[in-house]
Parts: structure tokens; C-alpha cells; sequence
């Protein structure tokens, strides 16, 4: 792929050639969904970031904007892709005020560098975990699933301020750095998982929380999904406060029982409990949430810590606990031959309802894809209501997934509809993005979103396509 020298050298004129990259093969590394970017731009101030932006608005380029990557398959197909905006270089800490617990950074630092920064002063940043390799501005955009949002909250909760850089050249700045700032309507909300559709974020201000003394994992092997619901159950009627109860199925399970060198029964459900705080009261939790757990007949009850907590927190934040293809590798392509296949690619679905409906969610799932993909992988935060759902394409034809598949998982969503919740489609072949809304019905707010779309781009340059409606 060639870029056109015109657009070369003018972007080369607004920031430098070091700081744009137009080898065809490493372009490869940022394709969106099939499509490869023909300039990756890498702005290292708020001001080069307007600056291209403002360009490209002028010239009608459609712009995706990038932080590491690890959320980069959320979101339609699309519709067109001329430059791929690494936020990468926006890592300047601004601000760390460690007496009121606030951290202004670039939207390109990640977890670990505030982790790395943040420990030394016995504070964290609990959006993540410590070695994340998100970004601040990507865990924004997308409003990213925080592991601990039982204990501490959300990305929404912690976020405190914002500065945005809109197709305009304008650098907005909303929020501040105290936790009551906004008098009237939140402008930060806007952008929590807007995808970028609106304005590149460069800087936010996050609330820390002091780092606990102790922090464990509760893991215990149950006969059934039925009686993990039911521990679950007698836990959130008790005064005792997790910071996470996760609920895997017997598929889900089976990918770290061996991890974790748990002796578990084949077919048995695990409940993974994760509690922090003084050392004293972890320990007087997780005695008693074992007591819980063997009470509904756990064959197992283990207690994970450092590196064994470690090796299981990563297998889950990387879909692991679902049947992934390796980290690393390309996107399979279509074989030849009678039926067109979609080997190796996981496809990821995340349902939002009441957290006392989880149970039932991963049970209606199972029974309605048992005979489809009877592997799917479920796991289910009861804590805050969210069931991921993860199961390999490996071997499905695409005859097979208009004919089957898509009808489950278009009735998988009406389900969760009934309940008021949610279903977004967080990662998946192009050819099942093209068949499956997404983001799911287009809500009542659309019309406001569209007019905000025109509002903040009018010529429709900021990921075209890849919201909600197709914004």
C-alpha cells in the first residue's frame, strides 16, 4: 500500500517523519477488522494531536484513534480508515498529587506506569491491575470492565477530568481534579466509551485509592453452576465486602483449574472471590466465605496469593478462561474450497443485567447455545451484573453461523432486553459484525448522538462507523 506523497508530506509538515510510520508491513499491525491504516501517526503533545486532527478534517480522512490495542476489536466495522492515531507517546504525568489522591496523565500511560509510579507512595490506580498494558485513554473510550468495580467502582467513578482534542483543533477540558467539580451536566461522561467518535482524549485525571496490606483469591470448585449461584446468594446477603465474585462455568473452569492445580471434579463450576483490606479482616473474610462455600457442597476451597493469583488474574484479564487463539497471531483468513471458514477467531459477547439475574443469564446462554457450541465459555460478575460469553469460531462455517449461531445469540440478547439490560458484541470476525448489530438495537438517544456526532465532527471523520447506529 502506497501512501500518496501529497499526504505524506503534508502530515510530515505537521509533525515530523520520525513520528509517522508507512511501511506496509508494520501498517498490518494496526488493522482494524481487515482494514490497514495507509499512516500511523504517533503525536507527542495535546497540540500535534489537534493539529492533525484539524488537518484531516480538512482533508476528509477518516481518523481511528489507538492506545495499545487491547480493546482495539470492540466496535462496528469501519466504514473507511486512512490514518490509525497512536496515543502512545501522551505519557507525560502532569500532576500526581499524592496528599489528595488524584494523578493527571497522557492518555497514553498505561496501567503499569502508574502502577510503577503510584506503589512507591502505597496508592494505586484500580481501573486495572498493576501490570495492565491499557491505556488511560483507552480504558475511557471504551469503558473498559474493571476487575474490582464491586469494591471501588468503575472507569466512570474514578474519573475526575478530562482534555480533549476535537476535529476543530479545539483542546476542550472538562472535569477537574476534586471529586465534586461539576455543577451542571458531567461533560466527562460523554466520552466514558464513546470509541473515540467524538474527540481524541489526551489527558485525564483519575481518583487513587491506598493500596490494601493484603489481597487474596478465594477459589472454590462447586458440583454446579446452580449451588455457586446459591453460595453466592447467602455472600451478598452478609455484611462481608469482596471486591470481586466471579462465577465460571464448567467450560470457563476447565481452562485454569489445571493453572491453579486445583483437584476438581470434571463438570464442576468455580467461584472465585477476591478480597482486600487490612490483612486481619481478609483473613476473617475468607474464612468465612469458605465456611459459605463448603456449605453448598465445595469439593475444593483454595486461597491463591502472589504468583498463582498473579498467573490467574492474567489468564482471565486475556480471555484465556474463554478458548482464544494465540496472543499474537493474525486475523485467520477465509479458505478456499465449498464453505468459507473463520478458523482461530474468538468471538466475545458481554451481557449487562441485574447482578441477582446472573445466574440465570449464564443458564439461559448454556441451554440456548448447548447444542451450537456446547464449549461456550461463561463467566458471570455477581458482584455488578456482567456474564462474558467466549467461544472459539475454530470449524464454524459461515453457512453455519448465519444459520445457527447468530439466531442464538440474537435471542440471547432478547433475553437480557427483557431484563433491561445490555448486549455488546466485544470482539468478532468482520463477517459476523456485518451480520450482528454490534452495539444492539439502536437506543432511544440516537437522534442526540447523532446530533452531538455533527456537533463535534461534522465531516464524519472520527471512526466512521464504529458506534452505536453506525456513528
Amino acid at each position: 500500500m502506497t501512501t500518496p506523497a501529497l499526504w505524506l508530506a503534508a502530515l510530515q509538515a505537521l509533525v515530523s517523519a520520525e513520528q509517522c510510520e508507512t511501511e506496509s508491513t508494520r501498517l498490518q499491525d494496526y488493522a482494524v477488522d481487515g482494514l490497514i491504516p495507509k499512516v500511523a501517526v504517533y503525536p507527542e503533545t495535546a497540540a500535534q494531536v489537534a493539529t492533525v486532527l484539524q488537518w484531516a478534517q480538512a482533508a476528509k480522512l477518516a481518523v481511528v484513534p489507538r492506545g495499545s490495542g487491547t480493546a482495539i476489536a470492540l466496535g462496528g466495522v469501519a466504514r473507511r480508515l486512512d490514518i490509525m492515531l497512536s496515543t502512545s507517546r501522551l505519557t507525560q504525568v502532569s500532576d500526581y498529587d499524592v496528599a489528595n489522591f488524584t494523578i493527571t496523565a497522557g492518555a497514553g500511560t498505561t496501567g503499569s506506569q502508574i502502577a510503577e509510579l503510584t506503589t512507591a507512595n502505597r496508592q494505586m490506580l484500580p481501573v486495572q491491575y498493576p501490570w495492565s498494558a491499557a491505556t488511560l485513554g483507552g480504558l475511557i473510550a471504551t469503558n473498559a470492565y474493571t476487575p474490582k468495580r464491586l469494591l471501588y467502582g468503575g472507569v466512570r467513578d474514578l474519573l475526575l477530568g478530562l482534555r480533549v482534542t476535537l476535529p476543530s483543533g479545539e483542546i476542550a477540558h472538562f472535569g477537574g481534579k476534586v471529586v465534586k467539580n461539576v455543577a451542571g451536566y458531567d461533560m466527562c461522561k460523554l466520552f466514558i466509551g464513546s470509541l473515540g467518535v467524538l474527540g481524541v482524549i489526551v489527558e485525564a485525571t483519575f481518583k487513587l485509592y491506598a493500596l490494601p496490606e493484603r489481597d487474596d483469591t478465594l477459589m472454590a470448585a462447586l458440583p454446579s453452576l446452580a449451588q455457586g449461584a446459591a453460595a453466592v446468594v447467602e455472600l451478598t446477603a452478609t455484611q462481608l465486602l469482596p471486591s470481586q465474585i466471579l462465577l465460571l462455568n464448567p467450560a470457563a473452569a476447565g481452562t485454569l483449574v489445571p493453572l491453579c492445580a486445583v483437584d476438581a471434579a470434571a463438570g464442576a463450576a468455580l467461584l472465585l472471590v477476591n478480597c482486600e483490606g487490612m490483612d486481619e479482616a481478609v483473613e476473617r473474610q475468607l474464612t468465612d466465605i469458605a465456611r459459605i462455600c463448603q456449605g453448598h457442597g465445595a469439593s475444593v476451597v483454595k486461597i491463591l496469593s502472589g504468583d498463582a493469583q498473579l498467573q490467574l488474574r492474567g489468564r482471565l484479564c486475556s480471555g484465556s478462561a474463554h478458548v482464544a487463539a494465540p496472543a499474537g497471531s493474525p486475523s485467520a483468513q477465509p479458505t478456499s474450497g465449498a464453505a468459507q471458514r473463520l478458523d482461530g477467531t474468538v468471538l466475545r459477547v458481554r451481557l449487562g443485567i441485574p447482578p441477582s439475574q446472573v445466574h440465570r443469564m449464564m443458564e439461559a446462554t448454556a441451554q440456548t447455545l448447548r447444542r451450537i457450541a456446547p464449549g461456550v465459555s461463561i463467566i458471570g460478575d455477581c458482584g455488578v451484573g456482567l456474564v462474558t460469553l467466549g467461544l472459539d469460531s475454530d470449524g464454524l462455517d459461515v453457512g453455519a453461523i448465519e444459520g445457527e449461531l447468530l439466531p442464538a445469540l440474537r435471542h440471547v440478547r432478547s433475553l437480557v432486553t427483557e431484563l433491561g439490560g445490555y448486549a455488546v458484541i466485544e470482539s468478532a470476525p468482520p463477517t459476523v459484525k456485518s451480520l450482528l448489530e454490534v452495539w444492539g438495537p439502536t437506543p432511544s438517544s440516537f437522534a442526540l448522538l447523532k446530533a452531538l456526532k455533527q456537533r463535534f465532527d461534522p465531516n464524519d471523520i472520527l471512526s466512521p462507523g464504529r458506534f452505536i447506529g453506525g456513528l
